[in-house]
């Protein structure tokens, strides 16, 4: 399994066009062979990605192919205008993949 992590500093008012750029790449993702993706705002405000990928030449083939998609652009630019300051990405190997999916909870799926 490969790993990406993913940071960025955002407009605050701007956050909704990322999340919702977001939740749509990862969609394309998942139908192209990734393992979905998690987004997360920390304590200090950062927002923080993580995406699966079965290898890293999975997620560089689905970008290629992602760089002529012009479906969403409007969706994409507003995105990019969101962002104030992006992190250096760390990109990870998995040498012991233990995740497994949470027991489904009454809490879960009323969120």
């Amino acid at each position: 399994m490969f790993v990406a992590i993913y940071r960025w500093r955002l407009h605050p008012e701007l956050e909704q066009d990322f999340i919702a750029n977001w939740h749509r790449i990862t969609l394309l993702g998942v139908a192209a062979g990734s393992g979905g993706s998690s987004l997360f705002k920390d304590t200090e405000g950062c927002w923080v990605a993580i995406a699966r990928w079965t290898s890293r030449e999975a997620r560089e083939h689905f970008f290629q192919l992602m760089e002529g998609d012009d479906a969403e652009s409007g969706m994409r630019e507003r995105a990019a205008l969101a962002i104030i300051e992006r992190l250096p990405p760390q990109e990870l190997e998995s040498a012991l993949d233990c995740w497994a999916p949470f027991p489904e909870s009454k809490a879960a799926s009323s969120s």
